[in-house]
């Protein structure tokens, strides 16, 4: 029989399984990359391309700028640059990447790019280096740097809710004021710790081969936490057991660069610019090894000859972070661009800036570039063609330089000073000097602008400068109170203004008084207002001035000496005090000694461009016309001087009234000073009084004037009696005072109002009202304060008989082909018709200055010069004669002329800081007439030469050669070759 045994399940074998397993898994990525690269292959292609394409932007030329025959005086070359773009394969070593290119430049001598404001100096202590030396700016750049790396996010936290974005004026002010508490040092450590700096020494730990992602989880966690608790001081002291701190600080230059980039999107990050031809070669064969480097051409701004007529030209500087908004939407990259911050470069800056270019390409994984996509050329900037003669400039610079050389001996402090030579005949200006300069190269040449350099520019030692100049001048006010130590910085300040600045541009920004150079102004009013007459003889008997309608007014000759018979020739010739005194005096006399009156100088002043009518201000342009920033100063006229007189403090009466005693008054001390400690009320009822007070000076010289003392001390008596009754400390005064002597609240207060209305009456009013300060004016002293170019002005107005035109630095301006796009033109401004006879007189009282042998070095000077010159000293007080020796100052020495005189072609202004004698600067005026009228010094003496050190010296052996167009490549290239040594040589002579 036959049994059917049941079959056996066969099994599934494993291999089986593991089969199917297999072809459902390279089925599902055969699917998927059919997917891919079939039906969403336009797609991803898109996305590929857009995630590795790149813009490189390339900087454009900047336009040149010329002098008046065509040389260049800025220009641009092509220079190789080395830069970082982040790549996009993370697992590139950034350190590793670096630490190979700074072995590169330090092995080829090339500087690093290093942009971050933070420094370290030899002693190894932190400190912010600032651009700039004002403070106000210093701040607001310093909070504008900490905010932009997120050291404001920690504070708000502190100080607010933490979820808080929104803040309001007043809390963003209390965040800036707490950011300001964050020292150089402290910022340094909180940048270590904000780029994970540690990752030089112990990188960010990576999963290795066979660890479980648990365990790299874990490892990672720990090494994040320990990090975490770690401040940025003991992050750093773990780094500097391997690097130097200064090492350290060249990786956080580039992370700090590539932080800030990365705002903008794509950029690159310089390392280093201006490199040399072979650098960039050996770059270029490592590019492979070093992911994210890239060599670059670019064109970097030189200036041919260097320090000359910098405070026209101005330099090119990064953009100030306290500007930056401004220019981004002008279209800036602020991380890179450099614009100009003074003189031509910057008042052009849009005619000089050229339109950036830059190149669309596709770059790999490690940044390199493997395909241009697009190409968009850049375009230079527009030039601009100066007034200034490159060979007149020279010699003023290098005459004004020796000069102050030669004085020291009588002038100690003769370290600043100005000079301005302006055509007559059309306003252009041929020289223009600011003293001392600077080498504009050491700002647009990457490496030059040391640190050292910086410190000196920007932030100078002043405590050591204090003591050199107390040691110096002789001066006796002592350190303290001459350069008195700045309760918030720590620092000494040069309360005086002694130390020279580079960046302020004495001739266009300095305000200083005419001095005697004034006189001739002088002359003219009084000659045309028929006061005076060119023929008229006073008798200066013994040097001093006075008058019987104005008593206590007693006024001196220079040191008090008589000058006998004096007409208006001769008046001008020994510069008498005397005799314009009573110019003065006489115009105000002859014109109804009334307020009206006391503005009679002032008319013909502003004629000649020495202030303006405060009255008409509003629709005068208050400048001289030239392009670059200036100060506009004002000479003495009643409305100007009520308001300088308002605007002070009322310091005497103030004082007064604290000490109980104001000249035969005596009373309780009042304190109307403002404290902070007063209520609400007390600081109400003290600025009631006060104001009351400055009211009624607002009333002088109106129909609502205030005379009568007796009424107006009656009204002051409410003001008086609130603050008396709200103030505790006057109170206590009382009772301290009553154990003396029996107190009456009543007639304390009538006492206290007579005091203050005899100062605002018969005091401040008087003062405001005075004829003395028209007096002064006419000797060009007083509150007369005018920058250099003014007072150059003024004399071109008096050589050409009267006809202002406005000042130019700038003869056209031409794109870059050379078409001609503005042309600046002479351009009258005013006119006053000045007699020939009056014109004549002033005119042999200028030329006997410069013959007479009483007049020193302009004696020396012009006596035997070929070309007839007119000229007039003036040592201009800047203070009493207390003063000089509590601060070591001296006189300024000022000195105007004009050549040929009988038809004048070109005038001069100097002026020397301390100088002493206004006749020391005309050596520098013997100068720059000798380059400007060269060929016709020779016409005239063909052995003009032989007779002139100062013709030889300045005109024949000028160093500087031409530089037109035709030889401009060769020209820069070894400019840019010798730029160093150059600067070093130009930074020691100023």
């Amino acid at each position: 029989m036959i049994v059917n045994k049941p079959k056996k399940k066969k099994k599934i074998s494993r291999y089986a399984v593991l089969n199917i397993l297999m072809i459902a898994l390279f089925a599902t990525f055969i699917t998927k990359l059919v997917y891919l690269q079939i039906y969403k292959h336009e797609n991803y292609k898109e996305k590929a391309d857009i995630s590795s394409t790149r813009l490189i932007s390339e900087d454009a030329p900047r336009g040149k700028i010329y002098d008046s025959e065509g040389n260049i005086l800025a220009t641009n070359i092509q220079t190789y640059t080395l830069t970082y773009t982040k790549p996009s394969d993370d697992s590139e070593n950034f350190y590793e990447t670096m630490e190979k290119v700074f072995k590169i430049l330090s092995e080829n001598g090339e500087t690093f790019e290093d942009d971050l404001m933070i420094k370290i100096d030899s002693n190894g202590k932190f400190y912010f280096d600032f651009k700039t030396d004002d403070a106000d700016t210093k701040k607001i750049v310093e909070i504008r740097f900490k905010r932009d790396r997120g050291l404001n996010e920690e504070i708000e936290k502190e100080l607010f809710d933490s979820e808080k974005t929104d803040f309001t004026d007043e809390e963003t002010e209390q965040v800036n004021q707490e950011l300001l508490k964050i020292s150089a040092e402290e910022t340094f450590y909180k940048l270590i710790k904000s780029y994970s700096l540690q990752e030089l020494v112990n990188p960010t730990p990576v999963q290795e081969e066979g660890e479980s992602n648990k365990e790299y989880n874990a490892r990672l966690e720990a090494y994040n936490d320990k990090y975490e608790e770690l401040s940025g001081k003991e992050i750093l002291d773990e780094i500097l057991t391997k690097y130097s701190l200064q090492d350290v600080r060249k990786f956080l230059v580039v992370k700090d660069a590539i932080k800030m980039q990365s705002f903008k999107g794509y950029r690159a990050v310089k390392i280093a610019s201006n490199i040399k031809n072979d650098t960039a070669g050996i770059v270029y064969q490592k590019l492979n090894d070093l992911p994210g480097i890239d060599v670059t051409i670019e064109p970097i701004r030189i200036y041919p000859y260097n320090s000359l007529a910098s405070g026209v030209i101005g330099y090119l500087s990064s953009i100030d972070s306290s500007k930056e908004d401004n220019y981004e939407l002008r279209g800036y990259d602020v991380s890179s661009d450099l614009i100009g911050v003074a003189g031509i470069e910057s008042a052009f800056e849009d005619q000089l800036r050229g339109t950036k270019g830059g190149t669309t390409v596709k770059v790999n994984s490690k940044g390199r570039v493997t395909e241009e996509l697009f190409k968009l050329d850049s375009y230079p900037g527009n030039n601009v063609h100066l007034t200034i003669n490159k060979d007149v400039q020279y010699a003023a610079e290098q005459a004004m330089e020796d000069t102050m050389e030669r004085i020291k001996s009588i002038a100690p402090n003769a370290t600043r000073g100005a000079v301005v030579a302006i055509e007559a005949k059309t306003g252009r200006i041929v020289a223009m000097v600011s003293y001392p300069g600077y080498d504009p190269n050491v700002f647009s040449v990457p490496g030059l602008l040391t640190d050292e350099l910086s410190q000196e520019y920007f932030n100078p030692d002043i405590s050591s400068y204090a003591e050199e100049y107390i040691k110096r001048t002789g001066a006796t006010g002592g350190i303290d109170y001459l350069f008195p130590v700045d309760e918030d910085t720590g620092e000494r300040e040069d309360k005086f203004d002694t130390y020279p600045k580079r960046f302020f541009n004495y001739a266009t920004q300095g305000l200083l008084p005419a001095g005697s150079t004034f006189k001739p102004l002088t002359s003219i009013a009084g000659l045309m207002e028929g006061v005076v007459t060119t023929s008229e003889v006073m008798n200066d008997t013994n040097g001093t001035w006075s008058k019987e309608d104005l008593p206590g007014l007693i006024l001196k000759n220079f040191e008090g000496v008589p000058n006998g018979l004096t007409d208006l020739r001769k008046a001008l010739q020994v510069s008498s005090n005397y005799y314009f005194y009573e110019l003065g005096y006489r115009l105000w006399k002859s014109n109804g000694e009334n307020i009206e009156a006391l503005d009679t100088l002032a008319e013909y002043a502003w004629k000649f461009g020495l202030g303006v009518d405060p009255d008409k201000q509003n629709s005068i342009s208050l400048s001289t016309g030239i392009q670059i920033e200036e100060n506009f100063g004002q000479v003495y006229n009643f409305t100007s001087w009520k308001k300088q007189i308002l605007d002070t403090p009322m310091y005497e009466i103030v004082d007064a009234l604290n000490q109980g005693i104001y000249y035969s008054y005596s009373f309780v001390p009042l304190n109307i000073s403002d404290s902070d400690d007063d209520s609400e009320e007390l600081k109400e009822a003290k600025t009631a009084l006060k104001t009351y007070m400055k009211e009624t000076l607002e009333k002088v010289g109106t129909d609502e004037e205030v005379s009568d003392t007796t009424k107006y001390a009656e009204s002051l008596v409410p003001y008086i009696k609130k603050v008396m009754d709200l103030s505790d400390e006057f109170k206590a005064s009382v009772v301290s005072i009553s154990q003396k002597r029996t107190v009456d609240i009543d007639e304390e207060a009538g006492i206290i109002s007579d005091a203050i209305a005899y100062y605002i009456i018969s005091n401040v009013t008087v003062q405001i009202k005075t004829p003395g300060q028209l007096i002064s004016s006419a000797i060009g002293q007083g509150m007369n304060n005018f920058t250099p170019v003014q007072i150059a002005n003024y004399v071109a107005t008096l050589a050409n008989g009267g006809v202002r035109y406005k000042l130019t630095l700038v003869d056209k301006i031409t794109s870059p082909t050379g078409e001609v796009i503005k042309e600046y033109t002479p351009e009258v401004v005013d006119t006053i018709d000045i007699p020939e006879e009056y014109l004549q007189a002033v005119k042999d009282g200028m030329y006997r200055v410069n013959t007479s042998s009483s007049n020193g070095t302009a004696y020396t000077s012009f006596a035997n010069f070929p070309i007839k010159v007119g000229g007039k000293t003036g040592t201009a007080d800047f203070s009493t004669d207390e003063n000089y020796v509590i601060q070591g100052r001296l006189a300024y020495g000022n000195y105007i002329s004009m050549a040929p005189l009988d038809d004048p072609e070109l005038v001069i202004f100097s002026t020397i800081y301390d100088g002493k004698r206004g006749s020391e600067g005309a050596t520098i005026h013997k100068a720059i007439y000798e380059a400007y009228f060269k060929e016709r010094l020779l016409e005239i003496d063909p052995s003009y030469a032989s007779k002139s050190e100062s013709f030889r010296k300045y005109v024949l052996e000028s160093p500087l050669k031409d530089n037109k167009e035709g030889a401009e490549t060769e020209e820069t290239t070894e400019s840019s070759e010798n730029t160093e040594n150059n600067t070093e040589n130009t930074n020691s002579n100023n």
